[in-house]
């Protein structure tokens, strides 16, 4: 990517730009339209660079007309807008099946209920199709189109049942099975070349998922439709679909991709199957942290009432104003762009309220225009491969040194000692508040059982010596210093207004400084204002060479948004600072995903969160995001940041005073834990850990079980391999003579077991040591270890 590489506006439509018979929209663009006037001034006002039209009948003559006629002139409300590059090609709606699909016995084209018995439901051949419109050139070679695909071909169709049969999926006869397409109009692939770098649409109208019956034909055909973009975009995942130009497979890895149109589908309301949503915006390849919004949509939905009044969904969200008794308005129109290669700079939907400008032109169609800001960026990452290594777990309840185990939010290592110190969210009601210090064994590459042991533990106490009292304190992150000294962050408890903190330890547990966090982080009580309850501090890292410490809120803070949900993500906030002056260096906007899926009961709890930090540089950190529904267990996604050219918003006491366009970090999936073929528990914490033998960076991760006996403490570790310009194992800190880097409590033995194990483990250690490698590990072997130690597994 060069720096020239512009940001564009990607949008979607649903113009309502259809007629009831064929060439009668090019009729009425020829004799003038006032709704296609309307739509124009829309179109002009928002300004997409690439727009995806839903719901323009499928008509060469008609579209060009619409693009020449109406676009390019001014239609009063802003200057007209050329778009030099269209595409738009044949589509199911309206196409003779020559199968009752319906079970009502006519198929006959132009007969009543014609429309339900084609291939995608329409009156005529185009009804209800798609224009793509566009300011860069559009790869026409590369187009991929599907509209042929069968949707019996589909691995795990969602095929209906008759209602009247006990069999599976026996709605349809064989023979409409034979002929019927997934896609009720088509989906289409179009390469856009911006600038040299290539970012594929991918357009589509899924089929409503209602005006069926009791076998929900279009309800799960638009769950399918959905989830052929979820396939497509997953490596490996859409090896089965076969274009309508003949080429297998899905998008190659790594590919920019918006998705972009009219799904029919919201994630809260409506009559869509539970769950079609978050197909997508679940999905770890799409970033769908950022909600598009207006303010039109909160208004509409208070003044309209009737279905509005009872919606679980955010009416800022809503994109369609449909009837007010039922379904109401609702979240359908999508531009979700791809979680690598873009950043969502900004986004809404094009809803003004009542006297802006526009206004007066949005009912010319149900639904709102939905657009997003993005920038083009470049896929590199530091980490470039992942590969898990093992995994261990202690039992809920585990006793050690007259403590239970439990609770781990926080992991750090010490690289001159090799020991791990891992802080335990307990707010001093099971034990006093603690961390652990650990061994982990990676000798042999792999992390197996036994290779977790605890060693010590350590009371963290205020000021003075006196530990904290019970719920006074809220640790849930800790991260070591140069100097052995340890930065630990604690949530508070914004029910209580207590406030948050990230405070420096001494080895021993006791509290020396602390970090002058800013004011706007403060709780006032009533949940409007600072950090939500449960959802503040989970992290603390310090940079390689010391120079940086960072801090993010879980989720928004209660002045900037809602928390995660399933229809929206949380524009959290990752706070900088100088340890050593305390000095705040800045703050950004890490978009955290919208929950990954649905808890199982519809009124079950679930969430998503940053909940660990692990800083590469001062400007690339390594993420981890916790999902989280009740009776579906838990979603852990690793991600890489880039803070470089992010914007500072420390100036913005709240995201509703922003008025200019605020750039995120760009964040780029690395891996999901639930890749790996066990189930994750709570992971909170993680640390580097060290290289391994053959040369890539061991990473230690670490689950908080809640003091749960259905949970566990789990130690999980992965091998990375970085790019040849990435990040190294953290440079260890000098040795300061003046600080002991064990606790007082430990053997002596261990003090020398663990020094001399660590050095004659890396290579060339034992030489280093004077010792040849039979002597060392001699040496070793001899050494007694103190009996107070537990081992995991």
């Amino acid at each position: 990517m060069t720096a020239s590489t512009p940001d564009i506006r990607v949008a979607t439509y649903n113009a309502s730009l259809n007629r009831d018979s064929a060439g009668a929209l090019r009729d009425d663009l020829i004799n003038g339209d006032s709704q296609a006037r309307d739509i124009a001034a829309v179109i002009q006002q928002s300004r997409p660079d690439v727009l995806l039209i839903n719901e323009l009948d499928y008509d060469p003559a008609a579209a060009e007309l619409f693009r020449e006629h109406y676009l390019s002139t001014s239609q009063g409300d802003a200057p007209g807008i050329d778009y030099p590059y269209a595409f738009s090609a044949p589509v199911n709606t309206g196409v003779a099946s020559g199968v009752d699909l319906d079970g009502s016995g006519e198929a006959t084209p132009g007969a009543p209920g014609y429309a339900d018995d084609a291939l995608g439901f329409g009156q005529f051949t185009g009804q209800y199709g798609m224009l793509v419109l566009s300011r860069y050139p559009l790869e026409t070679e590369d187009i991929r189109t599907f509209g042929d695909f069968l949707w019996k071909d589909m691995p795990g169709a969602r095929l209906p049942d008759n209602p009247e049969t006990a069999d599976t999926g026996d709605y349809y006869s064989d023979a409409a099975l034979d002929v019927l397409p997934l896609s009720s109009k088509s989906h289409w692939d179009i390469p856009v070349n911006v600038d040299g770098e290539i970012m594929h649409l991918l357009a589509s109208h899924p089929t409503p998922p209602s005006f069926d019956g009791p076998e929900n034909r279009n309800g799960l055909r638009n769950a399918d439709e959905i989830r052929l973009w979820a396939d497509y975009v997953t490596p490996g995942k859409g090896d089965y679909l076969v274009d309508d130009q003949g080429r297998s497979g899905g998008l190659e890895a790594n590919a920019r991709f918006v998705i972009a149109g009219d799904q029919n589908v919201d994630p809260l309301d409506g009559d869509s199957l539970p769950g079609a949503a978050q197909q997508l915006l679940g999905h770890p390849l799409i970033a769908a942290g950022l909600t598009p919004d207006s303010e039109g949509g909160v208004v509409a939905a208070l003044e309209q009432g009737g279905a509005n009044a009872t919606h679980r969904g955010d009416p800022r969200f809503d994109t369609a104003d449909f009837n007010d008794e039922a379904p109401g308005n609702l979240r359908v129109d999508y531009v979700l762009p791809s979680d690598q290669g873009l950043t969502r700079l900004d986004g809404g939907v094009f809803w003004p309220v009542e006297g802006d400008t526009g206004s007066e032109r949005v009912e010319a169609s149900d639904h709102r225009l939905v657009w997003a800001d993005l920038a083009i960026d470049d896929n590199d990452t530091q980490v470039q491969d992942i590969e898990f290594i093992g995994q261990t777990a202690f039992d809920s309840g585990t006793e050690f040194q007259n403590t239970t185990l439990g609770g781990l939010s926080g992991l750090t290592r010490d690289p001159v000692s090799g020991e791990y110190l891992a802080i335990s969210d307990d707010r001093s009601e099971y034990d006093d508040a603690r961390f652990y210090s650990l061994r982990i064994d990676l000798d042999d590459g792999a992390l197996n059982d036994g290779d977790v042991r605890l060693t010590d533990v350590t009371t963290l106490r205020q000021p003075g010596g006196e530990p904290w009292a019970a719920g006074e304190i809220d640790p849930e992150a800790i991260a070591i210093t140069a100097d052995g000294t340890l930065y630990i962050a604690s949530e508070g408890d914004s029910n209580q207004r207590i406030d948050p903190f990230v405070n420096l330890f001494a080895r021993d547990g006791e509290q020396i400084d602390a970090i002058d966090l800013p004011e706007i982080l403060s709780p006032d009580g009533d949940g409007s204002w600072g950090v939500r309850n449960n959802l503040a501090l989970e992290s603390v890292t310090l940079t390689p060479d010391g120079e940086h410490l960072f801090t993010a809120t879980e989720n928004a803070l209660a002045q900037d948004s809602p928390a995660a949900a399933l229809d929206t993500g949380s524009p959290s906030r990752i706070l900088s600072f100088d340890p050593d002056s305390g000095e705040a260096l800045g703050q950004y906007l890490y978009p955290v995903e919208p929950t990954p899926q649905a808890p199982v009961e519809e009124d079950g709890f679930s969430t998503n969160g940053l909940v660990e930090m692990l800083a590469l540089d001062e400007h690339h950190l390594l993420t981890l995001e916790r999902g989280f529904a009740e009776g579906a267990g838990n979603d852990i996604r690793l991600y890489e940041i880039d803070l470089s050219r992010a914007t500072d918003i420390s100036h913005l006491d709240s995201l509703e005073e922003a008025t200019g366009m605020i750039r995120p970090v760009q964040k780029t999936l690395l891996t999901s834990l639930n890749d790996y073929g066990f189930e994750p528990d709570n992971v909170e914490g993680m640390t580097f850990g060290p290289a391994l033998a053959d040369g890539r960076q061991s990473l230690i991760l670490t689950s908080d079980d809640n003091f749960s006996d259905t949970q566990s403490t789990q130690f999980i570790a992965l091998a990375l391999a970085f790019d040849e310009a990435g990040a190294d194992e953290p440079t260890p800190p000098a040795f300061d003579e003046t600080f002991s880097l064990l606790p007082a409590a430990l053997h002596p033995a261990t003090i020398l077991a663990s020094l001399l194990g660590d050095i004659a483990a890396l290579p060339g250690g034992a030489q280093a040591l004077g010792l040849l490698g039979e002597q060392a590990g001699a040496t070793l072997a001899g050494v007694t270890e103190p009996g107070d130690w537990l081992m995991a597994g």
